[in-house]
């Protein structure tokens, strides 16, 4: 499954489970409801059988953001080693040395620059994936731990 689709699931599940919640018998006076306990904590397993899933995934687009951020770290050392070898066979006469030198400099600071963009790029890349990921669970954990604070609240009421 994607990370969507999980996404999905959870929200289906947390849908059912306040559907169960809304329907159940009320205490009259109290504003408590009953609810199955066992049907509760079935819900609570499947949410828990897909958070893993999202984990997994986290740690996958992580680790893809890694190879990114490494490929990129190994694209700006070759538009360097790339200057500094322009830069040796520049090498001749006094004024075409002054214009090589100032050639490769420039283009080991655009190189320098772009790395460091990229660099950049990639870490807002994954921080954003990871924040999203994050948001989800959050949701999750939310409406589990109010789950379960209605389940004692309804079971303290009897």
């Amino acid at each position: 499954m994607t990370m969507s689709t999980d996404r999905v699931e959870i929200e289906n599940i947390l849908k059912e489970l306040e559907d169960a919640i809304t329907n159940a018998s009320r205490i009259p006076l109290t504003g408590k409801v009953l609810v199955d306990g066992d049907m509760v904590l079935e819900f609570v397993d499947r949410i828990y059988a897909i958070l893993p899933e999202e984990l997994k995934q986290a740690k996958q687009v992580l680790d893809q953001s890694d190879k990114l951020l490494e490929s990129m770290e190994g694209q700006g050392k070759r538009i360097l080693d790339d200057a500094r070898a322009q830069a040796e066979v520049m090498v001749s006469e006094s004024e075409i040395l002054k214009e090589a030198k100032r050639q490769a400099e420039a283009l080991y600071l655009q190189a320098e620059n772009e790395a460091n963009i990229l660099r950049r790029d990639a870490v807002a890349f994954a921080d954003d994936l990871l924040y999203q990921v994050e948001l989800t669970v959050d949701k999750a954990t939310a409406a589990v731990k109010r789950s379960r604070e209605d389940l004692r609240g309804g079971i303290t009421a009897q």
